[in-house]
């Protein structure tokens, strides 16, 4: 096999932890009658004692990250309700709103739908 060589891939990973408390702003990329759509919106991360985050870690899978977010608007009922894609992605902004209306203008210039959830 000269010149070639052979790549064996294993598993996937995980890591623990928890996030760390501040301004958010989240979204969730989904398919909706072939288009692509997100819906938006900010939040706060917040810290909660170690017994509480330990009681949801087993309520759960304890091997992965946990958030504690605490989202504008929009509670855990109506978001879910919703339930479009299974992984949220989230930043971290000291202007939370400012942020979330410029991922909006650039995901619409990408051709995506945006739907604000509990913001104005």
């Amino acid at each position: 096999m000269t010149g070639k060589r052979l790549c064996i891939f294993l598993g996937g990973g995980t890591l623990k932890g928890i996030s760390k408390p501040g301004s958010i702003v989240w979204s969730r990329i989904y398919v909706e009658n072939e288009k692509l759509h997100c819906d938006l919106g900010t939040g706060k991360v917040v810290e909660l004692p170690e017994e509480e985050t330990n009681r949801r870690w087993k309520g759960t899978t304890p091997e992965w990250p946990i958030m504690h977010a605490l989202l504008d608007g929009v509670d855990r009922d109506q978001l879910m309700a919703k339930h479009q894609a299974n992984h949220i992605h989230v930043v971290y902004a000291d202007d939370a709103l400012k942020a979330c209306r410029i991922k909006a203008a650039a995901l619409r210039e990408l051709g995506i739908a945006v739907n604000f959830c509990g913001i104005g």
